[in-house]
Formats: C-alpha cells, structure tokens, sequence
C-alpha cells in the first residue's frame, strides 16, 4: 500500500464513502422488495376501506415498474445516479403518502403507481455507482448482497408487516414508509457521489494503476448505441430467448402468489388459525436460501450445467405448481401449506442462474444490456401474470376462482421447463454473439 503513490488517507477516505454510498442505496433497495410483496400483505384490507381490487393494485405496480425499466438506465446515464434516485424516492415518497391519505381506490392506485415509478429508479443507478467506486472483481458479490438484502425486504413485507399493520393500521403503515423513503430521498443528496472525482478522490482505474500499474481501460465497444445493442441481444435467438421467456414466466408466476394473491388466497380459502402471511414468509426464505446456495455452488464450479440445473429447478417448481393447482382447498393443514410455500420459493429461485447464462454469451461490452434485457422480461412476466389475475379473481375470493388463476400458472410453469430444455448454455468452444460487431 505504501508503494501506491496514494496515501493511506486517501484510500481510507475513499473505502468510507464508498461504502456509505453502497449501505445508503441498498437500504433503499431493500424497501423496493418491501413495496413490492406489501400489496399481498395489506390490499386486502385497503380495497375492503375504499373498494376497488387487489389485483389492479398489484398489476398498476408491476406495469409501471416494467415501463420504467429503460427510463431508468436513460437516467441514471444523463443525470447521474444520485440526482435520479433521490428525485424518484422522493416521487415513492409522496405516493406513500396519497396512500395513506387516500379515501378513494384511484388515489390508492396512484400512490402505487408513484412508488413504483420511484422504486424503479434504485437497482440501475445503484449498479452504476457499484461500477464506478468498487474495483471490477467485486461486482458480482455485491450484486448478491443487494439482491439477499432485496429478499429480506420481500421477507419483512410479509409476516412481520402483517403485524405491523395489525398494531397501527395500514394507513399508518403507508405514513412511516412515506418518512423513510423521504429520509432515503435525502441522503442520497447528502451521501450519495457519482464518482469518486466529485469528492476530490482518486477513480477506482488510478487506484489499480497506482498499485499494480494495470491500467483499466473501458472498451470503445462499450459506447455502442443502445438500440444496436439490444439488437444484438435480440439476435441471440435460443441463447436469449427461451431463458428470457422461461424467467417471464416463472418470475410471473410468482408474483402472481407470492406478491399478489397468496394471502388473501389462504385467508379466504382456509382462514387458518394461524396468520398466513407466514406462507409469504416462507417464501422468501425458500428464495434466499436457494439463490445463495446455488449462486455459491455455481462459483465453486460444483454445478457443471447452469442450463441443467435450471431444468431440475423448473420441473420441481412445476411440481409444487401442481400441488397448489390439484390440492386447492384439499388439504387443510396449516404445516403443509407452510412446507409447500418454502420449497415454492426454493424451486422458484433456481432461475436467477439464467442471466448468469445470458450474460456468458455477449461480449463484455454489452453483457448489461444483456442482462436488464432479461429484467424487462421479469418484470413484464409480473405485469401479465398479474393482469390475468386480476380479471380472473376480481373481487371473488372463491376457490373456482383461485383453481383456474392456480391452473394457468401450473401450465406457465411446464412452459418454461421447456423453455429451458431447449435453451443453450455456452460451451468453451463456442464464439460469443455479436463479436464481430465490437470493435
């Protein structure tokens, strides 16, 4: 470190906001996973206060979201991420706060709209600022502990915010979240930098340069036009494509119940003892535990096959589909039920390979276009699942009702088992798609 050419100062100075920045949009992006699943939590009892439907609750969110998918990256680029993040929280914020003031379901569904429009600008800009005050080889750990921090949200906005709105109300619940998404807004103004230069702090390339001499050299192909781009990504066919649309309905499906219908699904249905938004709970512990775990094994080189192991997950995620699908209304049995939604978010969370596998087939240079190719099919996926659920439930929590949403999903889930039969998974050998277009 002494040989650096850097003082000690300065890099201690430099590792201090770095990480305060990094803790600052990570919190914020543990509230977009709370905001996400609180709709399966709490539109129950909004929609029972000022009518309406869960549904269209749920689906405003995911269209909204999946349109501001571009947006967000335009954004992030021309204005920078601190002054795009801190303006949309601040957006978030004010639609917390027509949600808790709300008497009629239009305003309830433009709050939702709001937070979702806010929401929408955190991931992009925060693996901007990963890019520019982190060196290279630390991107993909930190990008697994946003999105771990993600599911914990996902966790929070389950069991725990079920009690939460039993002690103080919804309304309430929609006022605190509105404080603390403006208390984010504004410490991404007072922390949050664009690049290290705007501190008076060396660049993560002049630190790499200091202590090894390697200079980090950003490709020219890296300003290749976005819609080149993503023409390219496009021309991936198979390679693209079906893990594209396998994730569109997988990740669909999920929200479909998991942030969505599962609650109010259980309550109506069953109306356990027990709360059953420990079901949603249960969940996202599933999805926690197997993104780690196959996240971890698929670095250690122990899953030979990120294609084959996807194939596995789908099938027993399919499975358990058709458990919900066969058995609704069948089994009344709190403990099943509570099992059958932890391996459901188990199975389910085997698809975060899949841009792993993506991502393998482009050049550097254009591997993020790449990879937020598949996330507008995420979330596309979650705003079409959930607006055929909502014109199948409406506002009829019956289990024919429920059977039939359950059925479809079972057969978007066998879908994409296909899909990813037919996918193809880089080998050595093969040349990566658009090469010759990346100068």
């Amino acid at each position: 470190m002494e040989n650096t050419g850097i003082s000690r100062e300065v890099l201690r100075r430099l590792d201090r906001y770095k990480w305060a920045i990094f803790v600052t949009m990570v919190i914020g992006y543990f509230f977009v996973y709370f905001q996400r699943i609180s709709v399966s939590i709490v539109g129950t009892d909004i929609v029972e206060e000022v009518g309406g439907s869960v549904g269209i609750l749920s689906t405003a969110y995911f269209w909204t979201y999946t349109l501001m998918q571009i947006p967000s990256g335009l954004l992030a680029d021309r204005v920078g991420p601190r002054a795009a993040s801190a303006t949309f929280l601040l957006i978030a914020s004010i639609g917390s706060l027509i949600t808790f003031v709300g008497d009629q379901f239009w305003m309830m569904v433009l709050g939702k709209i709001m937070i979702a429009a806010g929401m929408a600008v955190i991931y992009i800009p925060l693996m901007k600022l990963i890019s520019v005050w982190f060196p290279k080889q630390d991107f993909a750990v930190l990008n697994g502990i946003v999105i771990a921090v993600g599911n914990v949200g996902a966790i929070a906005a389950s069991g725990p915010l079920d009690m939460l709105a039993n002690a103080i109300g919804w309304r309430d619940v929609f006022l605190v979240l509105g404080v603390i998404t403006l208390i984010l807004a504004m410490l991404c103004v007072v922390v949050v930098r664009d690049h290290p230069s705007k501190k008076g702090l060396p660049s993560v390339e002049e630190v790499q340069f200091a202590r090894d001499g390697t200079r980090i050299v950003e490709s020219s192909a890296a300003k290749m036009p976005m819609l080149k781009g993503l023409a390219v990504v496009a021309s991936g066919g198979r390679r693209f494509w079906c893990c594209a649309l396998a994730y569109f309905l997988v990740y669909g499906s999920i929200m479909t119940f998991q942030g969505t219908w599962a609650k109010t699904y259980f309550d109506n249905v069953y109306d356990f003892a027990l709360a059953a938004s420990w079901m949603v709970t249960m969940i996202g512990i599933g999805k926690i535990l197997s993104t780690v775990a196959i996240g971890a094994l698929s670095s250690r080189g122990i899953l030979k096959s990120k294609r084959n192991t996807m194939i596995a997950g789908t099938a027993c995620f399919a499975v358990i589909w058709a458990v919900v699908f066969l058995m609704a209304g069948e089994i009344d049995s709190y403990w099943f039920w509570f099992a059958i939604s932890f391996l459901f978010g188990f199975f389910g969370g085997f698809m975060t390979l899949s841009f792993t596998q993506v991502k393998e087939w482009y050049p550097i240079a254009i591997s993020g276009t790449a990879v937020s190719g598949m996330n507008i099919f995420l979330f596309l996926g979650a705003s079409v699942s959930t607006s055929i659920s909502s014109f199948i439930i409406g506002t009829t929590y019956s289990l024919e009702n429920f059977s039939t949403l359950w059925g479809i999903m079972f057969l978007f889930s066998v879908v994409a088992m296909v899909l990813m039969v037919l996918s193809k998974e880089k080998g050595p050998e093969d040349t990566l798609i658009g090469l010759d277009k990346v100068q």
